[in-house]
C-alpha cells in the first residue's frame, strides 16, 4: 500500500484515539466540577449523562483510547474493535433513550434520531468511525509493515566461481 494512503488511515485512527481521550477527560472534569449529584427521577433515560453512569462511561472511554493507541501502535487489529463495541454500545443507549422521549410524548427537537440538525451528523459521524475501523483492520490483515532490516548481504568469499562465470569474464575482457 502507498506510504500517504496507509498514513491517512492511520491517522484517522489516531484522531478517534484521541477524540476518545479528550472526551474522558472532559467528562471526568465536568463530573468533578458540577455539585448537584440528586437527579430527578423522571429523567432515568438520560442515566448515562448523570452521576455514577457518566462515570462509568469516562473510565470506559479512556480504557478505549488506551487500548486505540496501543493498537494503533503494533498494529493489531484485536485492539481497535474495543473503540467499535463501546460506539455502538454510546449509541444504542442513545437510541433508547430517543425511543423513551417519544414514548414520553417529549417534543421532536429533544430526540436526536428524529432532529434533522442532529440526526444527519450523527449518522455521519457514526459511518465515517466505523468505516475508519474497518479500514484500520483490513490495513492491518492485509498491509502489514513490513520489518526494517539492516539490508546486510553476505557474499561467498571461499567458493571458485562456476566455470560459465569464468568464461563470461574473460570473453568481456577480450572485448
Amino acid at each position: 500500500m502507498e506510504r500517504y494512503l496507509r498514513f491517512y488511515i492511520k491517522f484517522h485512527g489516531y484522531v478517534l484515539a484521541l477524540a476518545s481521550f479528550a472526551g474522558a477527560i472532559l467528562t471526568l472534569t465536568f463530573f468533578n466540577y458540577s455539585k448537584d449529584m440528586v437527579y430527578p427521577l423522571e429523567r432515568f433515560y438520560d442515566y448515562r449523562f448523570m452521576g455514577s453512569g457518566m462515570i462509568f462511561f469516562a473510565i470506559l472511554w479512556l480504557i478505549v483510547g488506551i487500548s486505540m493507541l496501543y493498537g494503533m501502535y503494533k498494529e493489531a487489529k484485536i485492539w481497535i474493535y474495543p473503540f467499535a463495541i463501546a460506539y455502538m454500545l454510546d449509541f444504542f443507549l442513545l437510541f433508547v433513550r430517543d425511543i423513551v422521549l417519544i414514548w414520553n410524548n417529549d417534543p421532536w427537537y429533544e430526540i436526536v434520531l428524529l432532529n434533522p440538525m442532529m440526526a444527519l451528523p450523527a449518522l455521519y459521524i457514526t459511518l465515517h468511525i466505523m468505516l475508519t475501523i474497518v479500514a484500520l483492520g483490513k490495513l492491518f490483515e492485509h498491509a502489514p509493515v513490513e520489518p526494517t532490516g539492516t539490508n546486510f548481504v553476505r557474499f561467498k568469499n571461499d567458493a571458485r566461481p562456476s566455470v560459465e562465470v569464468q568464461e563470461d569474464i574473460t570473453s568481456l575482457l577480450t572485448e
